[in-house]
This record gives structure tokens, sequence and C-alpha cells, in this order.
């Protein structure tokens, strides 16, 4: 049973890691240079594409559209969780920015307080609780040791610790809302498909499928997670009864049956959509080599390893949800579960699909309960039996509880270094660095608004790709080139633009290229101006539309 002390503790924790989230992301708004404004991203310029989502929910649409690509396609329901979030901008009144920093700390703010629920049906004691929830919440690894011999990598995600958000709770909660959210629906799947087979109730069975069709909705891979681990529980359920489990069978089944028409559309959509599918091939995202994931994960799975014999034989575990949280969990085979999850990602995260590495979503926390059970019921005992730890504890203002304390307090802070270098790093990138992907000129900003006003969502805009990456999210209009995953034929569009602007480029060509790909407006900032100096003003197929101090739109004739 969580108490309310327990509650009111995991409250606070969560309350005041979302405050130290914050830090970077006010004073990059608070300290923007003169002339500039923050745009709230973080990391991955690349992201301005979820603004571009919640953009156009926000003008209505309940089916997306790429906008980074000027090849004509049919919109589909996809990203339905972004889309939903500009539907709720646009009905409270407020910013598609403004949605997106409430549903982060919205989402974070639910994830820590899920995860402390999770961890509590797996572990009695209140102590090891809190220090299992402060190794979810601020845990990371040691991938960070072989940053001196290996170059940064945003491919290769190395270090791990430092380049993908998705391996920890805090910089996943720290950067996109909808890693959050499908970390909680991932939790709620594993929980109540759980409580269906402890309990044998279909309700149950049913919670799962509804957390399942909302984690399609959010991440809709991440279904190969939860039905990989699902099936091989089962499997590992059925070896230990020597005999097949079909009411289990048939419990599972039923949590994946909501989710199954929706799954259905998008292998339809991905099929016959060819936009679509480009994107899809090109959204690749792998793994890098199997020593960063060591180091990231290792000391975690060793302690976890210790855990084994703490939960050989472990019996149900009553646990009461408080005041805090609503549900009655009488868990069973607690360890088993944990450690198919984390051995279902190791297989995934070089399995042949595309999303490889988006598999370790959340598996902090699983390996998180496993490495507090192993220390406290394993290392901590060894150690507390050493000779130096019993010496020690018998001088004057030293004991056995403070002593312990100590090491864990060390433990905790040894593993969240990671964490901490993050956070000063993203907290230097805004006050520091500032760089001009992410603190866009006042200029840029008004020309991009005048497209959101005097353009409409179907016209093509041809400009340089880190201002085509932000058109889409400000404006909603359509641009040549502007992301890497969303623009087809990415890299060839890229050499494409720059020739535009290169006053070397012969003239009939440029006119060939706008008709060929029905470009309506011409956008020339101080990016496209570093790309080439052809003169526009001096092509009689262009009119000016529109001018600031930096920024001249051309319309194409």
């Amino acid at each position: 049973m969580i108490s309310r002390r327990e509650c009111k503790f995991a409250i606070m924790i969560a309350l005041a890691a979302i405050l130290l989230q914050q830090i970077p992301y006010a004073l990059g708004y608070a300290f923007a240079r003169a002339g500039t404004e923050y745009q709230g991203l973080l990391v991955n310029v690349e992201d301005f594409s979820y603004h571009a989502i919640m953009l156009q929910g926000f003008d209505g649409a309940w089916q997306y559209h790429i906008q980074f690509t000027s090849e004509e396609h049919a919109p589909a329901f996809i990203y339905g969780f972004y889309l939903a979030l500009g539907h709720l901008a646009r009905g409270l009144g407020i910013s598609v920015i403004a949605m997106w920093h409430a549903a982060r700390i919205a989402s974070a703010f639910a994830l820590f307080l899920a995860t402390f629920a999770f961890i509590a049906q797996f572990i009695r004691d209140e102590r090891a609780r809190r220090v299992a929830y402060l190794l979810a919440l601020f845990g990371a690894g040691f991938d960070w040791i072989l940053f001196p011999w290996e170059s940064l990598n945003i491919v290769g995600a190395a270090p791990i610790d430092f380049r993908m958000p998705e391996a920890h709770l805090f910089y996943s909660a720290l950067t996109y809302p909808h890693y959050s959210i499908a970390i909680v629906l991932i939790l709620g799947v594993f929980w109540f498909a759980q409580s269906a087979l402890n309990e044998n109730r279909i309700g149950f069975a049913m919670a799962a499928g509804i957390c399942n069709l909302a984690l399609v909705i959010v991440y809709p891979f991440l279904i190969y997670l939860t039905a990989s681990v699902l099936g091989v529980y089962w499997f590992a359920l059925c070896v230990r009864a020597q005999k097949i489990q079909w009411r289990a069978a048939y419990l599972l089944f039923s949590a994946f049956i909501f989710s199954l028409p929706l799954l259905l559309y998008y292998a339809f959509v991905l099929q016959t959509n060819s936009v679509l599918k480009i994107w899809n091939a090109q959204a690749t995202t792998l793994s890098p080599n199997p020593l960063h994931y060591f180091f990231a994960y290792g000391a975690m799975i060793a302690m976890g390893i210790a855990s084994l014999r703490a939960t050989q034989g472990s019996e149900a575990i009553p646990v009461k949800l408080g005041d805090c949280l609503v549900a009655k969990i009488a868990p069973r085979n607690d360890g088993l579960l944990l450690w198919i999850w984390v051995l279902v990602v190791g297989i995934l995260l070089y399995a042949p699909l595309n999303a490889q590495r988006r598999f370790v979503e959340g598996v902090q926390i699983p390996l998180a309960i496993l490495a507090t059970i192993g220390l406290f019921e394993i290392i901590l005992p060894r150690l507390e039996r050493a000779r130096a730890f019993a010496a020690r504890a018998t001088r004057p203002r030293y004991s056995r509880a403070g002593l312990r304390r100590l090491l864990l307090a060390a433990f905790v802070s040894i593993i969240s270094l990671a964490n901490v270098a993050i956070l000063a790093r993203l907290t230097y990138l805004t006050v520091v660095e500032q760089p001009d992907a992410f603190f866009r000129a006042r200029d840029e900003i008004a020309a991009v608004d005048w497209l959101r006003a005097n353009a409409s969502r179907a016209e093509i805009v041809l400009a340089a790709y880190w201002t085509g990456s932000f058109i889409p999210a400000r404006a909603g209009t359509r641009v040549f080139v502007g992301q890497r995953y969303e623009t087809v034929d990415f890299e060839k569009k890229m050499e494409t633009a720059q020739k535009f602007f290169d006053a070397a480029s012969d003239d009939a060509w440029r006119r060939a290229l706008l008709a060929q790909n029905r470009i309506a407006l011409i956008f020339q900032g101080p990016r496209e101006r570093a790309l080439g100096a052809f003169d526009f003003a001096r092509a009689d197929y262009l009119e000016r539309a529109y001018a600031n101090d930096t920024v001249i739109i051309y319309k194409v004739k």
C-alpha cells in the first residue's frame, strides 16, 4: 500500500524534477539576444515538425499532410496525438508553442507518478521504493565515459546518454511530450495485462487494450514492444505451468483487439500513399554499437542480475495505491515480467526495423526496479558485513543506518551524473550559444508570419533548409525542402535548393525547377544569401511580395 507520505514524496520529487527541467527553457526565453526569439526546442531542429503537426490540428485538421515536401499526396490520420494537441490549443485559445510546453510538463508529471505507482507494484519496502523511484527518474548511465575516444555523431547517437533522449526517463521528459505519454501507456498495458492474468478478469484486459490503442495513436511502432513482451511473458507462463495457458492467451489477445483496426489502417496507408511510404522508409533511427548500451545500462543490469536471487519464489505483493491513484494490483511472477521486458528490448534494438533505438523507451523503469531489489537484498547486506563498513560504523557520530544512507545517496548521485551534464549543457546552449536554428531572427519571424497571413497552405515555398524547417511550423505553408525524414529525396533536394540560390546556376534551369515543382514563393533571407548571390530582383519571372530589413519574399509570376 502506498501511504500518504509516499504520495507526497513522489509528488514533491516529480515537481522538483519538472522544475529543474524548465531551467534551460526559461533561460532561453529570458536571455534571447536582441532581435531574436527563442522557439522552445532544446534538441533536433527537425522536431519543428511536431509544431507543424500541431499547427494543422490548430487549423482544424484531423489528418496530417506533410508540409515539408513538394510532392502531392493525400493526408492521413497519423500523428493523432499532436493533431489533438493542436485542437486543444485552439480550444483553449493559446499558441501552439504554449500548448507544446504545457503538454510536455503535464506528460512529465503523469510519467513520474505512473513510474512510482508501477514501482510500488513490485517493491514492498518504502525506502527501497524511494531509491528505485530516484534511479528511474534521475539515473542514466556511463556511456559518456567513451566520449573522449569517440566523435559525437548525431546519426550514431554516441554517447547515447547525451544524444538519445529516449534512453533515460529524465531526458525523455525534458524534451518531448509523446515520449512521456508513450511510457505511461506502456506501463498501463503491462499493469492492466498482468492484473487481467492475476485476477482472471476481462475488464483489465480491455483496459490494457485501451492503453494499446492510445499507444498506437501516440507512438505506433511501440506496439511491437508491448506485443513482444506480453507474447514472451505468456510463453514463459506456459513453460512454468507445463501446459498451454488458453485463458491467459485469450486475455492477452483481448488487450490488442482495439488497436488492430488502426494498425491495419496504418499498414494500408503506408502501402498506398507513395509519399508517406517514402517518409516511413526515410525515418530510420538505427541502434549504435552495442557497446554504448552496455555502458549506458550495464551498472543497473549487473545489479539486476543480483536481484535474480532475491526475486526467485516471490509471492504476491498486495499494493493499494492510496489516494493518489486508483487501482488495486496483486501481482505474481514479478521479476519475470520485468526481465522479459529488458530482454525483449535487447532483441528489438537490433531487429530489422527502422525504429530500432526507440524501443529503449521506458526500459529504465524495470532496470531501476531490478537494480534496487539487487541493491537492497544482496549488495547492501554484503557491504554491511564487510570489515571496513563495520569498523566505520563503530566510530563516533557514525552508524550503520547513516552509512547505508550515505552509500545510497552516493550511488544515486553518481549514476545521475549524465543527466546533470545534460541539464548543464542545454542550459549553456540556451544562455550562451543560442544556435541560429533555435533562436530565430525577428525579421525572419515577421516574414514567416506574413506567409501565415497571406499564403495558402497549399502554396510551396523555396528556401534554404534551416528556413524550410521553420516555415511549416509557424506559417503552415508547404516548403520544397525542410525535414530530413519528411522531405522526399531529401539529399537531392538539399543540393537543388543550394544550386537555386547560386548565382552561377542557369536561369532557364531555375524557371524549369519552379514550374516542375509548382513553387509559388521564394524566401530570401540571410541563410539563402549565404548559399549564393543571385539577384532575384532582376528575374522577370518573380515579383516582390514582402520585404523587411533582412528578408524578401518573391512571388512566382
